[in-house]
């Protein structure tokens, strides 16, 4: 009867193993793009944890590989423009922080101290994630990215950037495993416990005071931000290098996009709107009437003495190259300064140069929509003391709000208000708490013009001062930690 019940409890164990691949790769899902449900970040890795620390062969845990491939698939596939089989390779990708996290946590976590090896998963997955970001796909393919659904939190992004988010999110899994471990002896931990818990509860007390106390006492300025829906898709005539004779019959329809645009703009100087500016690309103009096109924004900004910042995409005939910018102009019509879109899956001839402009409304800077995924380069318009930041975008229905959200994090980060226009997607204001002030979906409202009262000056925070501190005391403790399990010895364990 014993060896009965022994082998039922073997298979209830084995079973409960890939049970917790299941739930893990099931919740692994639901973190980021087109799914986002925050609070997954934090489940997913309590049960793979639990996976790899239970399997007894280490090569059974190769299992989670395409696990989490496939649901990253599920996440990504129709998310972006790309061919399946694309997508498909970047699911692999996708994965590769949680899983290094994951194994060197298997490896260690008996070889530390229960403190210390509470750590291995969080500062691994960080340290692999961080240069990962540099990447094609920067933040968005990172689980600090998914937690703008719980503002108190979000707001350690101000301190440690948006890497502390996700550090905190996977250190709460590692100490839920230790707890479960440790059970029946819940007294040798409580240090740990109380560390964990004390930790999280100033993280939520500092969170949930910024947001309710940290407001601009400066007066505000209404912004408004303008899509017009686009007929066709003309980034596809980018991808034919932009024939004339292509663009020459279209003339007509660009010049009536052209009007709407500019109509939409003197409703929003009617409505009261000081700054103006234009989703990604909204404007479509040929080469040959871009001095034309540039001459009649000057001349509205002039004239309704607004500082107007119309998107565009320049077509240059013959060429894939994506003249893809935002023109500042001051109220007096003089050129403020023009941003050509840095990060972009087209070529690019940006100069990488972030700018801002001194006015009446604080010092008014701007990014282009991807560039708003990379937190190491918008750091720039922290440093530049940038109070407003304009970004203009362009996404797809699937992948909204999640991508906006992910572009937000960089006014927490900062302290600058963000007013993000995306044509087919949301559309939102913030300030620089990361409250909402605005929000314009692009397929539930017919009138896209958005309008916001944003606070002309911005609230000072860590992060904009120092950068990227986190994660490099991150790489400093993962050495730490490696050397530490490496030359030490495993440390003994009571039974559970």
């Amino acid at each position: 009867m014993q060896d009965k019940d022994h082998v039922v409890a073997g298979q209830l164990a084995v079973a409960g193993r890939w049970l917790c691949l299941v739930l893990g790769a099931g919740a692994f899902t639901f973190i980021g793009w087109k799914f986002n449900v925050p609070l997954a970040a934090w489940l997913a890795p309590v049960f793979l944890i639990r996976f790899f620390r239970e399997t007894p062969r280490w090569t059974a845990t190769l299992a989670a590989v395409p696990a989490l491939a496939l649901a990253s698939f599920i996440q990504l596939v129709g998310g972006w423009d790309l061919e399946p089989w694309m997508v498909a390779a970047v699911s692999f990708l996708r994965p590769v922080a949680f899983l290094a996290g994951l194994y060197v946590d298997r490896a260690l976590h008996r070889r530390l101290p229960t403190g210390a090896a509470t750590l291995v998963f969080p500062v691994v997955s960080l340290v692999v994630e961080w240069p990962l970001s540099l990447a094609q796909f920067g933040i968005g393919m990172a689980t600090a990215s998914t937690q703008m659904g719980f503002p108190a939190l979000g707001q350690l992004a101000s301190i440690t950037g948006v890497w502390g988010v996700g550090f905190l999110a996977a250190w709460t899994a590692a100490v839920l495993n230790l707890a479960w471990e440790r059970r029946r002896h819940l007294r040798d931990i409580r240090s740990t416990g109380i560390a964990w818990a004390a930790i999280l509860l100033c993280v939520l007390v500092f969170g949930s005071a910024r947001v309710s106390l940290a407001r601009s006492t400066a007066p505000t300025v209404r912004v408004g931000s303008i899509t017009v829906p686009h007929q066709r898709d003309y980034w596809a005539w980018i991808d034919q290098q932009t024939p004339r004779e292509l663009v020459a019959s279209h003339a007509g329809e660009l010049a009536g996009l052209e009007d709407q645009l500019f109509a939409q703009s003197e409703r929003a100087a009617d409505a009261g709107a000081r700054i103006i500016f234009w989703s990604e690309g909204n404007g479509v103009i040929a080469e040959d009437h871009e001095a034309q096109f540039m001459a009649r924004a000057a001349e509205l900004a002039r004239r309704r003495q607004v500082y107007f910042a119309p998107a565009v995409v320049v077509l240059r005939y013959g060429t894939g190259l994506s003249d893809n910018k935002l023109v500042m102009f001051a109220p007096d019509g003089s050129r403020s300064y023009s941003y050509v879109k840095t990060i972009s899956w087209y070529p690019t001839g940006s100069d990488g140069i972030l700018k801002v402009v001194d006015s009446p409304y604080g010092r008014i800077g701007a990014a282009i929509c991807f560039d708003m995924d990379f937190p190491g380069f918008i750091h720039r318009l922290g440093s530049l003391g940038a109070d407003i930041v304009l970004v203009p975008a362009y996404d797809r229905e699937k992948i909204r709000p999640y991508h906006t959200e992910v572009g937000l994090l960089r006014g927490v980060e900062n302290g600058f208000s963000v007013v993000r226009q995306t044509n087919e997607g949301t559309s939102m204001a913030v300030d620089g708490a990361g409250r909402i002030l605005a929000r314009q979906e692009f397929f539930e409202t017919a009138d896209r013009l958005m309008l916001a009262d944003v606070p002309t000056r911005r609230v000072p925070t860590l992060y904009a001062a120092v950068g990227e501190w986190f994660p490099w005391a991150g790489a400093a403790l993962t050495l730490g930690l490696l050397a530490w399990g490496i030359v030490g010895r495993p440390v003994a364990r009571k039974r559970r």
